[in-house]
């Protein structure tokens, strides 16, 4: 009960503010801080920096996400389980984040596309938050749990730092991707805790 409780506050919480950003975004365009926090985090083209960035920009795309995906589903009997349901909540972040980007319609800064909210960004956060919820049911060791955590939620920011240093997305759109992919990922999260917790409950009324 207490899992389920927490997942649906994240849950409501990252799309309740994704929705708020969204309609900002929408009315106003560009937000306070874009601009400053922009110029803060673009890299010059050839720096160690930049290079840095287009190493790490990749672990946001499904050239890095299916593998990962597939690696996680081959170890974990707990990925297994619920293979249907984290493979929809990853196709769906994405199908709802697409749909977003033509609603709210704000273009990126180089101005050629539409940017919010950034998919590199919605779908890291996703898979993250996703690999945490499955962690968190594994049998593993705490020390290997926080590890692999803290290496999924540090890929998580990267990439999105990636996103702004390569002028690819404003911070927003960044933020907007993250908000998506943690509410997607904790809906999942909400729904498959429930569903366990309806199971224990059935169980233990036969008993």
């Amino acid at each position: 009960m207490h899992d389920t409780a927490n997942w649906r506050l994240v849950c409501l919480i990252a799309l309740g503010a994704f929705a708020g950003l969204s309609v900002a975004a929408f009315a106003a365009g560009l937000l306070p801080g874009d601009l400053p926090v922009r110029q803060e985090f673009v890299q010059e083209s050839g720096s160690l920096a930049y290079e840095i960035a287009r190493l790490v920009d990749p672990a946001g795309t499904w050239i890095v996400l299916l593998p990962a995906s597939l690696v996680l589903f081959a170890l974990s009997a707990e990925a297994r389980r619920g293979w249907w349901l984290w493979t929809a909540i990853l196709a769906g972040s994405s199908l709802i984040e697409h749909i977003s980007k033509f609603v709210v319609g704000r273009p990126r800064p180089s101005g050629f596309a539409l940017g919010f909210p950034s998919g590199h960004s919605t779908a890291v956060a996703t898979f993250a938050v996703v690999l945490i919820y499955i962690l968190s049911r594994e049998r593993i060791g705490a020390v290997s749990r926080w590890a692999l955590c803290a290496l999924a939620l540090a890929t998580m920011l990267l990439v999105g730092w990636a996103r702004i240093a390569l002028r690819a997305h404003w911070p927003t759109d960044v933020l907007g991707g993250f908000l998506l992919g943690i509410g997607c990922a904790a809906a999942g999260a909400w729904w498959e805790s429930a569903r366990r917790d309806a199971a224990r409950s059935r169980a233990a009324r036969r008993a």
